[in-house]
Parts: structure tokens; C-alpha cells; sequence
């Protein structure tokens, strides 16, 4: 597998308005600058102009975005007052709690595919009632 070239976001921005300030081909800068393939350059020029010039465009990280809550001990007790859920201390690893969380977190699906279902029937039943067509 061949070894892939990792370059800063500023990196990327500053060969970026280089080439688009110069009259030099592609070619020429990704050489000048070390890139190995004029590609990647047209890459992040296009990635640069259809970000509407954008100077952060190369700051966006990749993946799975990091969950909103940073720090799970900072969240206020009435959030998990609120879904019904016992506020976890430091010691919740026993067995028992996580068995009681499962079994809670279980009823609540089991409630909500019930309510899904309930209202499936009553639409199905209001289309034969009205002789609606799907």
C-alpha cells in the first residue's frame, strides 16, 4: 500500500492562492511545493472555489462529528430528570444498574413501536374509511 502524504490545512491554502495568483500551470506548483500529482492540487482548488473562496475549507475535520456533550459529567441533573433516566455516579459499573438502564431503555421501545403501530393502524384504517389510494 503506498504511503499517503498528510499536508496542513494552511499548507493547502497558501499552494491554493498561490496557484490561483500566479499564471503557472498546476504541474508547476505541485512540483515547486512538493506534491506528487497535479491532481491533488486540482483537488483542493476546486475544493477552495466551490466553497466560495472559503479560506477554512481545509480546517473541516473528517469523520463522524464528536458527540455535542464534551464532558458527560457537566450535564445538568434536569436533563436526565426529564427523560426519566437516574443521573450515573461515578460507581454505575455494577451490574445491576446497567441491567436496570437496559431494562428501561427496552420498555421505552417496546412503548414507542406500540405508539408507531396504534397510529399505522388508525391511518390505515381512517384510508379504508375515506377510500383513500396510497
Amino acid at each position: 500500500m503506498k504511503n499517503r502524504n498528510k499536508y496542513s490545512p494552511d499548507f493547502k491554502l497558501q499552494v491554493v492562492k498561490e496557484y490561483l495568483n500566479s499564471d503557472k500551470s498546476l504541474s508547476d506548483i505541485a512540483s515547486k511545493n512538493g506534491i506528487p500529482s497535479p491532481h491533488t492540487l486540482h483537488k483542493w482548488v476546486k475544493k477552495y472555489e466551490d466553497s466560495g473562496y472559503d479560506d477554512n475549507i481545509f480546517n473541516s475535520k473528517k469523520g463522524r462529528p464528536k458527540s455535542i456533550i464534551s464532558d458527560i459529567s457537566k450535564v445538568p441533573p434536569f436533563i436526565y430528570e426529564s427523560a426519566g433516566i437516574v443521573k450515573p455516579d461515578n460507581n454505575s459499573n455494577d451490574t445491576n444498574s446497567l441491567k436496570k438502564k437496559i431494562e428501561y431503555y427496552e420498555r421505552l421501545l417496546i412503548e414507542k413501536e406500540l405508539l408507531i403501530k396504534m397510529q399505522e393502524d388508525e391511518i390505515n384504517f381512517l384510508k379504508k374509511k375515506h377510500n383513500w389510494k396510497k
